[in-house]
């Protein structure tokens, strides 16, 4: 099987065949956890192991920032007992900056023999704990293995390949040093993006501008033309209008959600780690179609982090991509099924276009799936 790699697709169905058929690795309700990590996530942890019964310990923290939360004691790895470490431990700690293979190997080293990871967690408690970015039970990947495939068969090089298969890898809990790991290229602006625009003023649309921060970057990378920049969040736009004055005076700063069709949507704050569009969020925001806002313009680079919207952004620009054949830039950690989903929509889009991921942060977030016009001259 894909013979013409040096990447096989058939390591990844092995293991999946192999998660298939082993126990899940679930937290024991007559035993005592302690949780590792009283951010957020760690929180929410605790309170679907409280609502399920199970008797929280309490929360450890290496430097503890408060001594009581949610009522239970936070202590640090060195006032913990030798009775503690003969307790579950639960990970929780579940963002981009903290790499859970070494948040693992602190708990080791305090003693614990028995951790579970986010993962492990999800799959117990997931109906309780709700949308968390790419987290998920096994089987999300492991009922969708023809679509993956069809994924890996579609990119462009063995580090694309092999970063698609690390992901799934370390998603299912089979490849835990991957937490630590990130490529080397830039997020967004690489040699991959603008080798192929290198020479012209480049127009750029950002769905997901922030405060103006990856912008700011791509001006002092190249020479930008016409820029048109969404964000729907107010504080965050107010400081991309002062950015984007300061940089670009053909800059348009909009303030709204890029999506398929005009809508008002609702919107989930991302405990920590950014954001979503949900049917029970708390936020209220306008988007619109990209191709309803630039029917005729043409562009060089779209880049995409609109907090699990891609896809229907991606629909909502397709007039757009065809008629400019851009350069494109996409998230693909914001859903569990964003690296087989995105990619799929994108190559019937774009059939002559070239597909890579690369991996920009830790614990497979900030994976983007880059997309390159074969012959970018072309109308």
């Amino acid at each position: 099987m894909n013979s013409d790699f040096g990447v096989d697709f058939a390591s990844l169905t092995a293991l999946c065949a192999q998660v298939a058929g082993d126990e899940p690795r679930r937290l024991d309700p007559q035993r005592p956890v302690w949780i590792f990590g009283a951010g957020q996530f760690g929180r929410d942890v605790c309170a679907a192991l409280l609502e399920a019964g199970f008797d929280v310990a309490g929360f450890i923290e290496t430097t503890p920032r408060e001594r009581m939360v949610l009522g239970l004691p936070v202590v640090s790895w060195a006032e913990l007992e030798p009775e503690h470490v003969k307790a579950q431990l639960a990970v929780g700690i579940f963002n981009r900056g903290m790499p859970l293979d070494q948040l693992s190997e602190l708990a080791s080293a305090a003693g614990f023999t028995e951790i579970r990871m986010p993962w492990d967690i999800y799959a117990q408690f997931g109906k309780r704990l709700g949308w968390r970015f790419w987290l998920s039970g096994p089987e999300v990947i492991l009922d969708n293995l023809p679509a993956i495939e069809r994924t890996f068969l579609s990119l462009a090089d063995d580090e694309s390949r092999k970063c698609l298969l690390q992901i799934c890898e370390f998603r299912l809990g089979r490849n835990l040093g991957y937490a630590s790991f990130s490529h080397d290229e830039p997020q967004y602006f690489n040699a991959l993006t603008l080798e192929s625009l290198a020479g012209k003023a480049i127009d750029y649309v950002d769905g997901g501008a922030y405060n103006g921060d990856t912008f700011l970057e791509l001006a002092n990378l190249v020479d930008v033309g016409n820029a048109w920049l969404f964000e729907p969040d107010p504080e965050n736009f107010a400081a991309l209008a002062t950015a984007a004055r300061r940089m670009s005076p053909r800059s348009v700063c909009l303030p709204l959600a890029v999506a398929d069709a005009y809508r008002i949507l609702s919107f989930s704050g991302g405990n920590g780690e950014g954001g979503t569009i949900s049917d029970d969020g708390t936020v209220r925001i306008a988007a619109v179609a990209l191709d309803d806002v630039l029917p005729t313009q043409r562009v060089d680079f779209i880049k995409l982090d609109v907090e699990g919207a891609e896809i229907q952004a991606l629909r909502g620009a397709a007039q757009l991509i065809r008629r400019s054949r851009p350069v494109l830039a996409i998230s693909l950690y914001h859903r569990p099924q964003d690296i087989w989903d995105i990619p799929e929509q994108l190559v019937a889009l774009c059939p002559d276009y070239q597909f890579y991921i690369r991996q920009h942060y830790y614990n497979s977030f900030d994976s983007v799936l880059y997309a390159i016009p074969e012959r970018t001259g072309a109308a």
